[in-house]
């Protein structure tokens, strides 16, 4: 097989063709005993409890001091978040999943801002592709003002975030924000590159239909990043999880955040220097904007 890099100052980029090469930073989240209340515990999931109060006024959340769980009968585990095989009451593309599911809820007043986390060791910074499967299992309803996110009840929500810090800290949130009005989030939904919202339909025909979730995130620098998982009231079912670098940021570069209101133009030129008037979505660029103020920034990136 050829595998094609660009080199640049000692770092590659790998095309998204071999991401699948790349090894998956979440294997262990997928492991455990079936029925196994500690399981996903053993195996490097945690979860946190971040109550919050929401003032509808001032349209601001103030969170409060987090606390871990415990990952027995009295915490998250002892309420069947655990692996479980279904068999047929478990569809995926319309046919059985044969594999363990995870049971991961937020239908539970004591639960409702409950985040689950798991850890990842990034030694790559760059774009990485999060992927899982996903479906409501039961308890699917409208919400408390103690859930990060509310339905209507005839969907349940799960948000993805991904940070550097564990729970809301770290994450740029877009504000005042919903998803076609079928569900929406108090807090807001991440900025690009920090995570998703997906809307998981309301099992019917007695058994649980899986869908596809992915998400492109971004790791700017190397060290410990967090794959966090908040939802609506349900009890949901996941599995597959998956994290792969899907392409490599340049030494020196990352995601350059400027105001867009002060950039009077951008230009995107090749490696060698050619004006690049449509640069094609994951390829490498010299981006050079001009600012309001006559200044001039330019940054390798990598086009999102």
């Amino acid at each position: 097989m050829k595998i094609s890099t660009l080199l640049l100052g000692g770092a590659f980029l790998m095309s998204a063709s071999v991401m699948a090469q790349n090894p998956n930073l979440m294997e262990n989240a997928n492991k455990g005993a079936t029925g196994d209340k500690g399981a996903m515990a053993q195996n490097g999931w945690e979860c946190w409890k971040f109550p919050f109060t929401y003032d509808e006024i001032n349209e601001e959340i103030t969170v409060s001091d987090p606390e871990q769980m415990t990952w027995d009968a009295n915490g998250p585990g002892g309420n069947n978040v655990r692996w479980e095989n279904k068999g047929a009451a478990v569809k995926y593309e319309g046919s059985t999943y044969n594999g363990n599911v995870a049971f991961i809820r937020w239908d539970n007043g004591s639960i409702h801002s409950c985040w689950y986390v798991y850890p990842v060791e990034i030694t790559t910074p760059g774009i990485y592709e999060f992927s899982m499967l996903a479906g409501e299992w039961s308890n699917c309803s409208a919400d408390s003002d103690k859930s990060y996110l509310k339905t209507n009840g005839n969907e349940a929500a799960v948000m993805v975030a991904f940070s550097d810090k564990r729970g809301p800290e770290g994450i740029k949130w877009n504000l005042n924000v919903s998803d076609e009005d079928l569900a929406v989030s108090q807090i807001g939904l991440p900025g690009e590159g920090e995570g998703k919202l997906f809307i998981l339909p309301k099992t019917a025909n007695d058994f649980a239909e899986l869908q596809k979730c992915t998400a492109e995130v971004d790791a700017r620098n190397a060290g410990t990043y967090y794959v966090q998982f908040l939802g609506s009231h349900a009890l949901d079912v996941m599995a597959d999880f998956q994290l792969r670098l899907l392409q490599a940021f340049p030494d020196g570069s990352g995601v350059e955040e400027i105001s867009s209101a002060s950039v009077e133009s951008v230009t995107y030129f090749g490696i060698d220097g050619t004006v690049l008037s449509n640069p094609a979505k994951g390829s490498l660029v010299i981006e050079k904007k001009t600012m309001s103020d006559g200044s001039v920034k330019t940054c390798k990136k990598i086009i999102r």
